[in-house]
């Protein structure tokens, strides 16, 4: 029993030495890195967990936006080329894309007020 079990551990440690993560995985290592390091030094700080969680909210936040920013982007150039194109679905798109637009806005605009309604704000939830 012992040397099935020793035998299939020596198997996987082989095989982990092998494995080779592919970029997506590579990229999702290095944002959950650069969020534990963000909130590491904020706690490191002396702010404790409440500075801690005040990094990675703000990083968050910061990478929505900057979703919301390359979407749009996105968006905008798809709406020009089917006018330029003709395409008889350029008012749809244009219409998605004001609503993405209006999306973005009503997101700056309640930030604040979605952080602290899942208890990120200064008077939390008890």
């Amino acid at each position: 029993m012992f040397t099935n079990f020793l035998a299939l551990a020596i198997k996987v440690a082989a095989a982990g030495r092998a494995y080779q993560p592919c970029k997506a995985e590579k990229r999702a290592y290095a944002l959950l890195t650069t969020l534990a390091l963000s909130s590491g030094a904020a706690f490191a700080q002396g702010g404790g967990a409440a500075a801690a969680l005040s990094g990675v909210q703000e990083t968050v936040i910061g990478i929505v936006q900057v979703i919301f920013a390359i979407v749009l982007i996105v968006g905008l150039i798809r709406v020009v080329m089917k006018f330029i194109q003709g395409a008889p679905d350029a008012l749809g798109a244009l219409g998605w894309l004001i609503g993405g637009v209006i999306l973005w806005f009503g997101f700056q605009l309640f930030k604040d007020d979605l952080v602290s309604a899942v208890g990120g704000g200064q008077g939390g939830v008890r």
